[in-house]
């Protein structure tokens, strides 16, 4: 009888024990299944609007396909987190039985490390909810983290951190309570314009589309190629030539250094009188500016021109 009652307390460690294992590994199936959902409501999605997705051009679709991204990202992480929380809180309950006392003091240990350990928890939760509802960016925005510099495409959002794709490859988390501003290209690209005084415009747009064949192009590099968009005679022997080109964020030493050395390269000795000088632009900042000056208000600002 001795040894029957000593082998309970035994029994009922283990079967604890147990239980706590169990939890956890609920909350690992949960957290996965919660990623495979995600996974599954996006193929629908494209499935429903189409495997092509929506072309660059197409800047409401586009913004619809980022909040769903952002929304899916945050319901992913969102149940991760509650899923191992609702373990934690069960193996507390388990381990310190449900007498008052034990409950009291396991009550008592949990606000203890949730004041000491979890208080920057806490502060990234409240700055991600607040970034969310007010709409800081969304996934597949290309942004740049302030006061750090760090620049990326935002690949996952969730309460507590942003995990950022850099150009380059790596892949970038940030606690959201480290973000104190963040610079969000509204396009994704850097938009350029490059300008140059020519002595023969037909041989510079000549020049322009033999470089346009060369440079490196995707999506980590010209995004688009150099082109030709305006030319504007200004006298017999003078013409003012404008390129648009556009580049991946972090590459626009493409465009400042590259473009302009291999421009005067292949360009004809006496072609190029001045320039090239490149310039980033952008059609939304460029109504924004001018709405603000008394002079231009109520004017659309020239796009695209040409003359000759």
């Amino acid at each position: 009888m001795g040894a029957i009652e000593n082998s309970l307390p035994v029994g009922g460690n283990w079967r604890t024990a147990a239980l706590i294992v169990g939890s956890f590994v609920l909350a690992w199936v949960v957290a996965r299944a919660s990623g495979r959902l995600a996974e599954l409501l996006t193929r629908w999605w494209e499935r429903r609007h189409g495997d092509t997705g929506p072309s660059p051009d197409d800047t409401a679709a586009l913004r619809g396909l980022k909040r769903r991204d952002t929304a899916v990202s945050l319901v992913r992480t969102t149940v991760r987190y509650v899923a191992f929380l609702l373990a934690l809180a069960f193996s507390f309950v388990q381990v310190s039985g449900f007498s008052k006392v034990a409950a009291l003091a396991g009550a008592s240990l949990i606000v203890v490390l949730i004041g000491f350990a979890g208080q920057r928890f806490l502060t990234d939760i409240i700055a991600g909810l607040l970034m969310f509802f007010e709409g800081w960016f969304s996934v597949g925005d290309t942004i740049t983290v302030e006061p750090w510099s760090l620049s990326g495409v935002v690949e996952e959002m969730s309460l507590r951190s942003t995990t950022l794709r850099a150009v380059t490859g790596e892949k970038i988390r940030v606690n959201n309570s480290a973000i104190y501003a963040a610079r969000i290209l509204p396009k994704g690209v850097r938009e350029v314009e490059v300008e140059l005084m020519a002595t023969d415009g037909d041989e510079c747009r000549r020049v322009v589309e033999e470089v346009a064949r060369i440079v490196p192009a995707g999506p980590t590099r010209f995004v688009r190629r150099p082109e030709v968009v305006e030319v504007e005679v200004l006298d017999d022997e003078l013409v003012r030539v404008l390129v648009h080109a556009s580049v991946a964020h972090g590459r626009e030493w493409l465009v400042e250094k590259f473009l302009p050395d291999i421009m005067k390269e292949r360009a004809p000795e006496g072609l190029i009188a001045h320039g090239p000088i490149v310039m980033f632009v952008d059609e939304r900042a460029t109504r924004r500016f001018a709405r603000s000056l008394p002079g231009t208000r109520g004017r659309r600002p020239r796009t695209g021109a040409r003359s000759e």
